[in-house]
């Protein structure tokens, strides 16, 4: 008797996001006495690689990898953050700590411990947070680091006044509405579908007018051979288009199976919201088999309902936290003061430094107290002790983003760049890439997939993949 196959985003969309693993529950964390939700996807058995989300912390994100992690052999954990999902809330001056607490308890109750780290966007404060303060969750701790795969992360804005300052587009949006965006979101959502709607309908109806006029014209003065007029639709976008990004080139050695999915999961990499970004059709055909394109039944609208029916308060506290809106600071002070206090954590734990000195410089650079050290923000400390085995830290920029303008990227370098040998960092540009695509995209994720696996079969050579 054979049973029935487990359903898949083609075949049936609906069971599909019922499987366990996309709805997997911790109880109560042991550390903070609180409900988690969280994801299990990919392979089963494969490489396991934690996934720190954007600001928009559902782990419904994170769904549309599912299939290409398990074409690379990766396992990926997706938590909710606080107040997404089942994941309970928690004070905002509290979300950073209890957020990385609860990862900790549920990669314990799954008894893994990975040794790579993947973030996007916001998920930086959670990974420097982890590697500071819960080594031990990782496989070999700090000696040597977990591996950490940036891809587009946010960048802490620096003062209006400061020489190196760069500018935010949502800087003006007042606190309370940011705090309360996940009552206000979802109404603006369903304005702003009505007005593409309309958007579409005028259209459509220009198009078929211009075709109308277009056919008396012929009947007058037919054109030559050469002359071609194209629909309006083909060769103007609607202002609110989610067109997908057309790849142009193939990577060699790109397997075709691997690049049918990532054509398949294009344009529902995630913003800093919770809206799925919707790929255009390009014809009849792509609606049938696009499992994430924009088909009333596909799983892209599935997600896109779960995750405005879940709980979603804790995705504006997120906000407040990169806009360094909270009781405690997040902003630039923050990322210098946990990039020091990282590279002093991996220095004592491979014995490159003193305990002495090691709680000395943890002590003045206290992330409780949010004063940076003086000489790491001058950079005249340039020199640090290197260490047998430094932090690869792998980030990915998309020259085009808007939220993170290249300046604030090349200050993000600049600044890791003082801990070269303790923290080795390679840059991976994209020059036409933006802050939510390249999740989506070979340049980005399965550029990182593709790292993660070699990386994998360089420690443990015996691995089948």
């Amino acid at each position: 008797m054979s049973s029935c196959p487990e359903p898949t985003a083609l075949t049936d969309p609906v069971s599909y996001l019922c499987l366990s693993k996309f709805n997997r529950r911790l109880r109560c964390c042991p550390r903070t006495n609180l409900p988690v939700t969280f994801s299990d996807i990919g392979d089963s058995k494969g490489i396991p690689l934690l996934y720190l989300l954007p600001s928009g912390c559902s782990r419904w994100i994170g769904a549309s990898l599912d299939p290409l992690a398990a074409k690379f052999g990766v396992r990926m954990i997706i938590i909710d953050r606080p107040g997404c999902g089942g994941t309970a809330q928690v004070p905002l001056g509290e979300r950073i700590e209890r957020s990385c607490e609860m990862a900790v308890s549920v990669l314990e109750s799954l008894m893994i411990k990975p040794a790579h780290i993947l973030v996007c966007s916001a998920g930086i404060y959670y990974a420097l947070h982890l590697l500071i303060h819960h080594p031990s969750a990782f496989r070999t701790s700090l000696n040597p680091p977990p591996r950490l795969y940036l891809i587009a992360p946010w960048v802490p804005m620096l003062p209006i006044d400061h020489p190196e300052s760069w500018p935010f587009k949502w800087d003006w949006i007042p606190t309370p509405f940011i705090a309360t965006q996940h009552i206000t979101t979802p109404h603006l959502l369903k304005a702003a579908e009505q007005a593409q709607k309309a958007y579409d309908r005028g259209l459509k109806a220009f198009d078929t007018s211009r075709s109308f006029v277009m056919k008396m014209y012929k009947s007058f003065a037919e054109p030559s051979s050469s002359t071609s007029y194209p629909s309006a639709q083909a060769t103007t976008a609607p202002s609110m288009s989610t067109a997908p990004y057309e790849q142009t080139s193939i990577k060699p050695g790109m397997k075709e199976s691997v690049l049918e999915i990532l054509n398949n999961t294009m344009g529902v990499g995630m913003d800093e919201d919770t809206q799925v970004q919707v790929p255009q059709s390009e014809g009849e055909g792509d609606k049938q088999e696009r499992y994430w394109g924009s088909t009333p039944c596909c799983v892209t609208c599935l997600v896109s309902g779960y995750m405005q029916a879940e709980n979603g308060q804790g995705i504006g506290q997120e906000h407040l936290v990169c806009l360094n809106r909270g009781p405690r600071d997040t902003g630039e002070v923050w990322l210098q003061t946990a990039l020091s206090d990282l590279a002093a954590t991996i220095q004592f734990a491979q014995g490159s430094l003193s305990p002495a000195s090691s709680a000395e410089k943890l002590a003045s650079n206290s992330l409780q107290t949010g004063q940076a050290n003086e000489t790491d923000e001058s950079g005249a400390g340039g020199h640090v002790n290197g260490v047998k085995d430094p932090l690869e830290m792998h980030v990915w920029w998309g020259w085009m983003d808007d939220m993170v303008v290249r300046k604030g990227q090349l200050y993000f370098n600049q600044l890791v760049g003082r801990y070269s040998g303790v923290i080795d960092l390679f840059v991976h540009d994209v020059p036409d890439g933006d802050h939510s695509d390249l999740m989506s995209r070979p340049e980005g994720i399965y550029h990182c997939f593709e790292i993660i696996r070699s990386e994998e079969d360089a420690t443990t050579p015996s691995r089948e993949l």
